[in-house]
């Protein structure tokens, strides 16, 4: 696969990540790496509507993505996580990955806001700690046009 980002969004598939990131990246393709929605058809096929029709969208789970990444294809793709946590399986499972970009982790029982768009809970803090030990780096950024920052200026615990 030709891995033009790695981002972490809990929205996964929505306007910034269609007409934001893959345009300015030139993408062919977008990747959900996620096992629940690969399991849900109804999820699934939302998504799918979200993705105008120049775009590819493929749904895998973890292990099958991190296969998938060794893959020598020449599309440009993007690949889309839920959590830092989903990414550290990947990574760990030998899934391609020198850089992500942390996106919207949004607000919900038992997380802290860190910045406007990015609130952790325990698990996340384990998971961005892990995955900085492997060598990875972590930068945050909503959309191409902003300034790319590492994620330990907004997380200084990672």
């Amino acid at each position: 696969m030709n891995i033009q980002l790695i981002r972490i969004d809990d929205r996964l598939i929505h306007g910034q990540v269609v007409v934001g990131w893959a345009k300015a990246l030139d993408i062919q393709r977008l990747v959900v790496v996620n096992d629940e929605i690969t399991k849900n058809n109804m999820r699934r096929t939302l998504m799918e509507m979200a993705v105008p029709a120049e775009l590819k969208v493929n749904f895998f789970e973890i292990q099958e993505a991190a296969l998938a990444s060794k893959d020598e294809s020449k599309e440009r793709s993007l690949l889309l996580f839920s959590s830092p946590g989903d990414v550290l399986a990947y990574a760990k499972a030998g899934g391609i990955a020198v850089s992500i970009n942390v996106g919207g982790m949004h607000f919900c029982d038992g997380k802290t806001q860190m910045s406007k768009t990015i609130c952790v809970d325990s698990g996340d803090l384990a998971a961005f700690k892990e995955l900085k030990k492997m060598g990875i780096e972590l930068e945050t950024r909503a959309i191409p046009g902003d300034m790319r920052q590492i994620l330990e200026k907004t997380i200084p615990e990672i």
